[in-house]
């Protein structure tokens, strides 16, 4: 036992010695394997990281060229060693230097081997998520009776399993949008939905320009040109999504799901919608499972909103107050209504000033224009808005207004183009 226990070492060490110049041999020719997958994955990277679509490169990938790049330097200091050596012991080197280097050669060649075979990786990188629709809390928003009611009818119907169609109604500026904008929010807080997102349907939105704007979202590149080949795609793309939620904001005409190219939610599968009408007949002739109203404020509410928008606080005359609370009133408890009129009127700093608007707003008359109705908050919705253009001090900014009247609602870049060119704001 004693002799195998001291033979055994020394015929190891003999042959760590004997098999030097071969081992170093073999070193070489790994860390030339290693430097040619290190220059491949890197050139992957490369192309990932160049491509339109933003990529995020694993990071596995970051991992391994890590670990190429010091594998790569201990095969550089491994081998000034063996030089540096080479010189000081000339061609007789030690018995005991070789064995220790050779070792310790040989488990540095079977590092950079399970390097190299590491470095066939099945993807290098992914889609970013973006952003999508940035929720925000509106804390100068006031939550009032009716969207608050509203907000837990749309939380308990999305928990729902058998409900994949939620209709959201209510006239133009009662607050469906920001409502909507906020049920996203939550549900991403509390990781209901793997995707959520939120595309507006203008009046002149066709349905080729709501598949773009889903397809953006997605990712996903049309191979298809025809409207139906593209709703193909979509549909089959979001089948193999989990837990989707989309948003269809300020739908005025009936849109059939299917020749966009959306599946409804089923077996966890495919899409849950929420849309946003006028009309109660639009969420039905939609077939919504689920139909939430949205309603005015309340006169407690819509003054509370008034005055925190008007800036009247305490300090405020007992005159003008009354006075106000008479222009409140005429925007009928609708939030477009009561934020733009109340904004326009901030700086009114007399009863006399108050009293003015009060009856323009009274004498106020809309010539005819489609689908404003004759009687109702819609048509003080209107009012309150031609009052507010009226008191803008800007030439200007009434006309850089009226140019963004004529675009939808969701050509945000072209309105900040319009509002730059005009000056009304600056780019800093």
């Amino acid at each position: 036992m004693m002799v195998n226990y001291l033979v055994k070492p020394i015929k190891q060490s003999i042959r760590y010695s004997f098999r030097f110049r071969k081992i170093v041999q073999e070193l070489h020719e790994q860390q030339k394997n290693l430097k040619r997958e290190q220059t491949r994955v890197k050139e992957d990277v490369k192309e990932a990281e160049l491509q339109i679509q933003t990529q995020v490169i694993e990071d596995y990938v970051d991992e391994w060229l890590t670990n190429a790049e010091n594998a790569l330097n201990d095969v550089q200091s491994l081998v000034h060693r063996v030089e540096e050596n080479k010189r000081c012991f000339g061609l007789c080197p030690t018995w005991c230097w070789r064995y220790r280097l050779s070792k310790e050669i040989e488990n540095k060649i079977v590092y950079i081997s399970k390097l190299v075979e590491d470095s066939h990786f099945k993807r290098i990188g992914h889609r970013a998520e973006l952003p999508g629709l940035e929720f925000f809390t509106s804390k100068h928003i006031l939550a009032s009776k009716s969207s608050t009611a509203a907000f837990n009818k749309i939380m308990e119907a999305l928990k729902d399993d058998k409900v994949n169609m939620i209709g959201v109604w209510g006239m133009g500026g009662v607050g469906k949008t920001t409502l909507v904008i906020e049920v996203g929010k939550k549900t991403k807080e509390l990781r209901c939905f793997h995707k959520v997102n939120e595309f507006v349907v203008s009046q002149t939105s066709i349905i080729e320009n709501i598949q773009h704007k889903i397809a953006d979202f997605l990712y996903l590149k049309f191979e298809k040109t025809t409207k139906e080949g593209k709703a193909e795609e979509l549909w089959l793309r979001l089948k193999k999504e989990e837990k989707v939620l989309i948003i269809l904001d300020d739908m005025w005409n009936e849109v059939q799901l299917n020749e966009i190219g959306l599946p409804l939610n089923e077996n966890g599968n495919g899409c849950k919608i929420i849309l946003t009408t006028r009309r109660m007949t639009g969420c039905e002739s939609m077939e919504c499972q689920v139909i939430v109203p949205v309603d005015v404020l309340d006169n407690d509410e819509a003054w509370t909103l008034f005055r925190m928008k008007a800036y009247l606080d305490e300090r405020v005359s007992r005159d003008i107050i009354e006075t106000a609370k008479e222009v409140a009133k005429e925007c009928k408890g609708l939030p477009v209504a009561i934020v733009t009129l109340a904004k326009a009127l901030k700086g009114t700093k007399t009863v006399k000033g108050w009293e003015v608007a009060r009856k323009k707003l009274e004498r106020s008359r809309l010539m005819e224009v489609g689908n404003i109705e004759e009687e109702g908050e819609e048509k003080n919705a209107y009012l309150c808005i031609k009052m507010s253009y009226e008191y803008l001090k800007k030439e200007t900014t009434k006309r850089c207004f009226l140019l963004c009247a004529l675009y939808p609602e969701d050509h945000c870049e072209t309105f900040s183009e319009i509002c730059l060119g005009f000056g009304v704001i600056w780019q800093g």
